[in-house]
C-alpha cells in the first residue's frame, strides 16, 4: 500500500496529555486528535452541513482515505512506533527487559526489519538510541539525522512557559506554567494518509483543510501563540497492506463489535488509552467529551476482512438523553492498518 507523507513543521507546540498537568506535553498528535481539528477546520472554511457530509464520506466502507498519527521526525528520517511484542526471554549480556520496555519509537528501516519478523531485541542491539533509549536509529540511518540530533541526542524538548492569570475579584495574580514541545533544527512531526477512492476534489480540498489547520494551529493553547506551523506534503511510503493478515496499527484505534476478534488473536498485543478532555464549541460553552477507550498507536492486531477497522464515533455530552450542545463532537477510531510479513 502507499503513503502520502506529509510533514509538520513549527516552533512550539502544547499537546495535552490526559491525567497530566498543564506543565506536561506530550511529543506526537494522536489521530483521533489531527482528524477532530480537520473536521473543525471543515467547519469553518466550508460551514457545518458540509463538515458533517465529510464524516460521511468517513464512514463508508472503505472511507476515501485513512490518517495516521503524527509523529517525531528528524530532517527525513521518520519514527513509527515500535509495533508491540510479548515479553521475550533475553540473553545474557542483552538489553534487560525495561531497556525494551522503554523503547517508544523505532526509525523506518528498524520498524521494516519488526514488520519482517525481527524482536525488539535484536532491533535493540543492532541501533543507536536517542531521549535516553526511547527512540531507536536503524544504525545506516543515524548518519541522515540533522546535526543538531546527533550531538544533542533529541529530537525534542519539553520547556515550560509562565502564564499569570488575574483574580479580578480579590485583586490578585495566580502563576501557572504551561508545558511547550519545541522541535530541534530540522525536526519536527509527520504523518500518512493512505487513499482508497483518490478523488481529485477531495485531495484538493483536504490539501486546503491541512493548510488552513496549520495557519490556525495545532495542539492546545493556540490563544498564546502555540501550534503555528507549515504542513506540507513529502512524496509517499510503500508498506505492506494490513487486510487479512495480522497488523500494527500506526493510528489509535476503536474496534467495532465484529472486530473484538482481532483483540483476541494469539500474536495480539495492545495498550488502552482512555480520551476525554474538553469541547471547544463556536456555539455553545465548555463542556466534557464523552471518553472513549481507545487502542494506542503499535498495538498488534489478528487479521480481519476491512480494509480499514474501527469507527467513528459521537462524543458530544449526553445528559440522561440530553444533548445540549447541539451538535456532534466526533472521535475517529479508524485504524491505518500496516501488515506484518511475518507470522501473519
Amino acid at each position: 500500500m502507499q503513503l502520502t507523507i506529509w510533514h509538520i513543521t513549527g516552533k512550539g507546540f502544547h499537546f495535552g496529555r490526559r491525567g497530566l498537568e498543564q506543565e506536561e506535553s506530550g511529543y506526537h498528535l494522536p489521530s483521533d486528535s489531527l482528524t477532530a481539528a480537520l473536521i473543525a477546520r471543515w467547519v469553518e472554511l466550508f460551514g457545518a452541513p458540509a463538515a458533517n457530509a465529510f464524516v460521511d464520506r468517513l464512514k463508508q466502507e472503505p472511507p476515501p482515505f485513512v490518517l495516521s498519527s503524527a509523529f517525531p521526525r528528524a530532517g527525513e528520517v521518520c519514527f513509527f512506533p515500535a509495533p508491540l511484542q510479548p515479553p521475550e526471554a533475553l540473553p545474557r549480556g542483552g538489553p534487560r527487559p525495561k531497556d525494551l520496555k522503554r523503547v517508544k519509537y523505532v526509525s523506518e528501516a528498524a520498524f521494516r526489519a519488526m514488520l519482517a519478523g525481527a524482536k525488539l531485541s535484536d532491533v535493540f542491539t543492532s541501533s543507536q538510541t536517542l531521549h535516553s533509549g526511547s527512540i531507536l536509529v536503524a544504525k545506516d540511518e543515524w548518519a541522515r539525522l540533522p546535526k543538531a540530533v546527533r550531538e544533542d541526542g533529541r529530537i525534542w524538548r519539553v520547556d515550560k512557559r509562565p502564564r499569570v492569570t488575574i483574580d479580578r475579584g480579590a485583586q490578585s495574580s495566580n502563576l501557572y506554567f504551561t508545558g511547550r514541545t519545541a522541535f530541534n533544527d530540522q525536526c519536527g512531526l509527520w504523518f500518512g494518509v493512505r487513499w482508497f477512492k483518490e478523488e481529485a476534489d477531495l485531495a484538493k480540498t483536504l490539501a486546503q483543510g491541512l493548510a488552513d489547520l496549520a495557519d490556525a494551529g495545532i495542539g492546545g493553547d493556540r490563544t498564546s501563540g502555540f501550534g503555528a506551523s507549515t504542513i506540507e506534503q513529502r512524496g509517499h511510503l510503500e508498506l505492506p497492506d494490513g487486510a487479512q493478515r495480522t497488523w500494527v496499527t500506526l493510528s489509535r484505534y476503536l474496534p467495532r463489535l465484529d472486530e473484538l476478534t482481532a483483540l483476541q488473536h494469539a500474536r495480539s498485543a495492545y495498550t488502552l488509552e482512555t480520551i476525554g478532555g474538553w469541547i471547544d464549541s463556536p456555539v455553545s460553552k465548555t463542556q466534557r467529551r464523552i471518553p472513549v477507550r481507545l487502542l494506542a498507536e503499535g498495538a498488534v492486531l489478528g487479521p480481519l476482512e476491512r480494509s480499514v477497522p474501527g469507527q467513528i464515533v459521537d462524543v458530544q455530552p449526553d445528559y440522561k438523553g440530553a444533548r445540549p450542545l447541539g451538535h456532534a463532537v466526533y472521535r475517529s477510531g479508524l485504524a491505518l492498518a500496516v501488515g506484518l510479513e511475518a507470522g501473519g
